[in-house]
């Protein structure tokens, strides 16, 4: 995590710079790697054990609907993606994960896109 965020930190200010933006200036720099500072210690302050569960839990939802559409049953695979996408949409961790990204949204409002809940009704799991 610490790794991500460092990484985030120190390439994008020369991303920035790359792509020529003529009204970014020494205060507006200053203005983000300070929000990035406040976004890394928001996500500092989120429990380790439940993001490392979470990664497991993800891992095994994957095996499970990679075996139901091996299987033909489809039906049961979006139903299972979708009861899993509500469990993962009100996780504490998640939402604490979803309000420290909103801190990074306001160093960079034009740059990063806000969460948008999608309908998922014409697609299917087992299509992606």
């Amino acid at each position: 995590m610490k790794k991500l965020i460092f990484f985030v930190i120190a390439v994008f200010p020369a991303s920035l710079a790359a792509q020529n933006y003529p009204s970014l200036n020494q205060g507006d720099m200053q203005n983000m790697m300070q929000k990035m500072q406040e976004m890394q210690q928001c996500m500092e302050s989120i429990d380790q054990s439940q993001l490392n569960r979470l990664q497991s839990r993800s891992e095994q939802f994957k095996r499970e609907i990679d075996t139901l559409c091996g299987e033909g049953k489809r039906d049961k695979a979006q139903k299972l993606a979708m009861n899993f996408a509500k469990e993962i949409g009100n996780d504490p961790s998640m939402k604490k994960m979803q309000e420290c990204s909103k801190i990074a949204q306001g160093a960079m409002p034009n740059m990063m896109q806000e969460f948008e809940e999608k309908d998922y009704s014409q697609h299917h799991v087992c299509d992606e």
